[in-house]
């Protein structure tokens, strides 16, 4: 593709306006900043002011001081016997930094132990034990396969090599390694007897606790048949239903956290008969929700509920006496200042433009820009329970249940949100005016887990079908995106898990019917019209300015694919469908896991990529992609474009031509980029300084002789095209980016003085005048050729 004209007159715009701008005008392009929220809060705070991001493990020292592994905000906190909660170790980023607590990083640690002073750490992400000892970390394990768990006992450091299904060791000052057992399935907790002599393993792959001997690696199946079930009685009876932690109170009893987050509780096990009991439950997900890590001291029983961000305590005596010991809500939530978020997935901004709304925790919050102070609820709660026969209930504000909002389009006239309703399979609708939430379309199941799916069928709204097949019903499988036509009378929607593009009426006596724009239901990576199209889970989408096309992230082709709405054809637009990183021209541009997309000012469409943690945009003017902010690293830090981090950037929202909004899931964060003025290409222009030889004859190559010249230069990237004047090199071998051979078509070539040129992927190109020179029966003719 040749670039030629345009990034001339591109090149000469931007000279003369450089001649008038102030100094360091460009430099801002692409600089982030911190726009809303922050990853977490509290340090400093009561218990129950603090927030946690789905915390996994507690523990406590004999003075009552507790550490807890605050998962999903990558730190170690913990909270004082005074009651103040403060942060052991980590900034909130994710990374793997060693060193001093306060600069240190994890990875989503799920594990945590305290004993002689440090605290030990099973940092799963970055698959490592470490130590936070005098407030420095090291680490003592590396090279595992995601690690939950960790104990210590004397001076030996137990740990579960969870995805290798393994308990090791390793002493407390780090050194060699030792398997005691390799034959567990999925351990995710685990704990020591008084004595030492065993370990107690929450042995999640078969719903069972196991006990190991910790001298000769023998198991011992203690409870549970194997089976999933919630059946109290007797060990060899038992079953439960999701096994997340276990605890050794005495030599005599076990609490283990079960549950499956609606119906969840810890288990008590009586060893001196070996039956199993109910302890404590919850059904309503207020004070128990994926409980995981356990803890007791002085009479209590700390529960970590994982799934709403609280420690919940129970008096052993009797566990209906019981309160939240720590945690404010569920994640990072707060209304009032500082304003914060928890898992931000998507924004639109009001019809005024002066108020943002986001979704988060199943929630629709508002914050006007004039004030980030102080947010809103619309609608939703962070209780994702849908029941059955919700959907001819017109709920209101937080009395309504969403479970997971990962997209929603303000209707044309701006008075409603249509939310994509993801894991209950529906499309909802939210009056902004009045926080009514009402049923819009869909039917199935609801409340999806897992790899839990739906149905695939065209058809009209069914309102409480919460059956499959049902004949005349629309059904989606978990949709993510949507978009609003331009006229306001039909959404489309990603209907991802049907691999599908779905069209929605929105109005009318045919309101909520739903039929198929595209897509076979098929993953594949197929151009064609209609249903003879494939896609491999699409997810995000926006519409063109003229309201005739679609724009799809289709995520795992690592493509970006155009839709003709009229006709439904569709085409690949940007991207090889190969996984990489690579801007270029939009044929040539090499993509990783796109999500989410938006359209900014003077043709931009910008992608969120999560597969690099970078914002990318496509400047449609010269047909190539270009990096907006991210230098690839997953964390959190701003600064400038290629130095910025994000942690899993979501939804976007352009505020007019100079700033653009990021979600950023994992770190609990609305971010801002700045994207005024032209976007500069991610990489510098080719320079082409020689050729060499710098003259050749044409006599000097017969038919069948290849003639190859050598070209000097910076800045050459794999994938570029070398030009000798009008004619292009037969091959280009990229040697190194100072280096490449161009084979020249030698006996098409007249003699004459030849403009080189060597042009990038991306359309940047140089050019060096008479860089050759071919003669014929030894003169060259004063005749200059230049590429075209």
């Amino acid at each position: 593709m040749h670039t030629t004209s345009r990034l001339r007159i591109l090149f000469l715009s931007l000279v003369a306006t450089a001649l008038w701008l102030p100094q360091g005008a460009f430099a801002t392009f692409g600089d982030v900043s911190t726009y809303l929220s922050r990853p977490y809060y509290g340090d400093g705070k009561d218990t129950l002011e603090a927030l946690f991001d789905f915390p996994d493990d507690i523990d406590v020292t004999d003075g009552g001081m507790f550490v807890i592994a605050d998962t999903m905000n990558n730190v170690v906190r913990k909270i004082e016997t005074d009651g103040i909660v403060e942060t052991v170790a980590g900034t909130g980023s994710t990374g793997d930094n060693i060193g001093a607590a306060d600069t240190a990083e994890f990875f989503q640690p799920r594990g945590v132990d305290i004993a002689n002073g440090a605290v030990y750490v099973a940092d799963t992400g970055n698959n490592k034990i470490k130590k936070i000892e005098d407030d420095t970390v090291s680490t003592l394990v590396s090279d595992l396969n995601a690690p939950e768990a960790v104990r210590v006992y004397g001076n030996t450091v137990y740990f579960l090599d969870t995805g290798n299904n393994a308990l090791k060791k390793v002493s407390v000052n780090g050194g060699s390694v030792t398997t005691i057992t390799s034959s567990l399935n999925d351990p995710v907790k685990l704990d020591i007897t008084p004595d030492g002599t065993y370990a107690y393993i929450a042995n999640a792959g078969t719903y069972q606790i196991k006990r190991v001997n910790l001298s000769s690696g023998a198991v011992a199946t203690i409870a549970g048949t194997g089976n999933k079930g919630d059946k109290n009685g007797s060990c060899t009876e038992a079953t439960f239903n999701q096994v997340w932690g276990i605890h050794v109170y005495d030599d005599n009893t076990l609490f283990v956290s079960d549950g499956d987050g609606f119906s969840d509780g810890v288990r008590e096990i009586d060893l001196t008969g070996c039956t199993v009991s109910v302890f404590a439950s919850d059904t309503n997900m207020v004070s128990i929700n994926f409980p995981k890590g356990l803890t007791t001291y002085d009479g209590q029983l700390y529960v970590v509920a994982t799934g709403i961000g609280i420690i919940q305590q129970y008096d052993l005596a009797d566990p209906n006496v019981n309160s939240k010991f720590a945690g404010a809500d569920r994640f990072n939530v707060k209304n009032r200042k500082p304003v914060l978020v928890g898992n931000p997935k998507f924004m639109v901004l009001s019809k005024n433009k002066k108020t943002i709304y986001f979704s988060e925790n199943n929630r629709i919050r508002s914050v006007r820009r004039g004030d980030l102070h102080k947010s809103k609820l619309i609608a939703g709660s962070v209780i994702d329970n849908y029941v059955e026969g919700e959907d001819t209930e017109v709920r209101v504000g937080d009395q309504a249940r969403f479970s997971d909002i990962t997209s929603f389009a303000l209707t044309k006239d701006g008075e409603r949100l249509i939310v994509v309703d993801r894991n209950n399979n529906r499309l909802r609708q939210v009056n902004i005016a009045t926080k009514e939430v009402s049923y819009l379309t869909g039917a199935g199941q609801v409340n999806l887990r897992g790899s839990e799916t739906n149905d695939f069928a065209n058809g009209d709204a069914c309102p409480n079908e919460y059956d499959t097949d049902v004949s005349g019903c629309a059904y989606f499988n978990r949709p993510m995106g949507i978009v609003i036509s331009k006229d306001g009378k039909y959404a489309y929607v990603t209907d991802s898990g049907n691999n599908r593009i779905r069209t929605v009426v929105l109005r009318g006596e045919n309101k909520g019917k739903v039929t198929t724009l595209a897509g076979s239901g098929s993953a594949g990576f197929t151009d064609g019209v209609g249903t003879a199209a494939s896609f491999n889970a699409p997810i995000g989408m926006m519409r063109s300015k003229s309201g005739n096309s679609l724009f799809v992230a289709d995520r795992d082709n690592h493509a970006i694919r155009r839709i003709k709405i009229a006709t439904g054809e569709v085409t690949t637009y940007a991207g090889t469908g190969s996984a990489g990183n690579l801007d270029a021209t939009i044929d040539k541009a090499v993509f990783s896991y796109p999500e989410w997309l938006t359209r900014g000012a003077g043709g931009r469409i910008y992608i969120s990529e999560v597969g690099s943690n970078t914002i990318r945009m496509i400047d449609r003017k010269l047909g190539v992609t270009k990096l907006v902010a991210g230098s690839g690293t997953r964390g959190y830090f701003d600064g400038s474009q290629q130095v910025a981090e994000f942690n899993n950037p979501k939804g976007m929202l352009a505020l007019g031509d100079k700033r653009l909004l990021v979600a950023e899931l994992n770190n609990d964060t609305i971010r801002a980029i700045n994207v005024n003025g032209e976007a500069p290409f991610t990489d510098p222009a080719p320079v082409v300084s020689e050729a060499e030889p710098a003259s050749i004859a044409k006599e000097w190559f017969s038919d069948d002789d290849k003639a190859q010249i050598e070209i000097h230069g910076t800045n050459f990237r794999n994938g570029a095209v070398a030009y000798i004047g009008s004619y292009t090199a037969v091959k280009t071998y990229i040697q190194s980016s100072t280096s490449l051979v161009a084979e020249l078509p030698i006996d098409e070539m007249p003699a004459g003085y030849y403009t080189i040129r060597v042009e990038n992927s991306d359309g940047q190109y140089d050019d060096q005048l008479r860089a050759l020179a071919i003669s014929q029966n030894g003169s060259v003719p004063v005749t200059d050729y230049y590429p075209q």
